[in-house]
């Protein structure tokens, strides 16, 4: 289950090729729906929950609490992935505080990581664990910054995957379809895919031709 918690700019469902719906998170904020008869089933058998896209939903100052509008997940769902917009402000600091543990995503360049140090903090201040980070757009450049520095940075919490630059992402963006399904056997695809299975305590195991391009190119 995912569940697009950027509730100003919502971009989950959009970028996942799903129809408009006109029941959202927001309606559930707002009292109107319970949060269950929100969601929509993607192609892949995910799961989606999103928010409103339209303008007359842009203010959060009405919405209520994430807890109360969640507690039906509870029991339903293994896992439930809060996707949260950028900043440390309004609902994605609800986010944080209702999660169970937080993912911090970010890049190999310094803007980027002093952005992710800001939300480590704010994570350990509201006492959610962090259990790691997921580097993305890495190169392997030598210019780029190393394992080292970026754990160094980030207090030392844990990298739990690099995801390559892959021209493949924005690909799947601009057709709207996941990167996972649309080139299952390109780079980016087979990071999250591992991680993925880590997450639920799945093997993943890559094909011979899969390991043999890896080791050729790279990723």
């Amino acid at each position: 289950m995912a569940v697009d918690t950027n509730l100003v700019t919502p971009n989950l469902a959009l970028q996942l090729g799903l129809p408009p719906t006109p029941t959202t998170l927001h309606n559930v904020l707002k009292g109107e729906a319970k949060v269950l008869d929100t969601v929509q089933i993607h192609a892949t058998g995910l799961n989606i929950i999103p928010a409103g896209l339209t303008l007359s939903n842009g203010s959060t100052r009405y919405l209520g609490n994430f807890r109360e509008a969640f507690q039906q997940l509870d029991g339903t769902y293994d896992h439930v992935l809060l996707d949260c917009g950028a900043g440390l402000w309004g609902e994605v600091l609800k986010s944080i505080k209702v999660a169970d543990e937080a993912l911090i995503v970010t890049n190999p360049e310094l803007p980027a990581l002093v952005d992710a140090l800001k939300a480590i903090k704010i994570s350990e201040k509201l006492g959610v664990p962090v259990r790691g980070i997921i580097v993305t757009k890495s190169t392997g450049a030598n210019y780029e910054l190393k394992d080292e520095t970026i754990r160094g940075i980030l207090k030392g919490y844990p990298i739990l995957v690099k995801v390559p630059f892959d021209s493949n992402v924005s690909r799947s963006v601009s057709m709207r379809q996941p990167i996972v399904s649309l080139r299952p056997k390109s780079p980016a695809a087979r990071a999250y895919k591992k991680l993925a299975a880590e997450f639920v305590g799945a093997p993943y195991k890559e094909s011979f031709f899969e390991r043999a391009k890896h080791r050729l190119f790279g990723g």
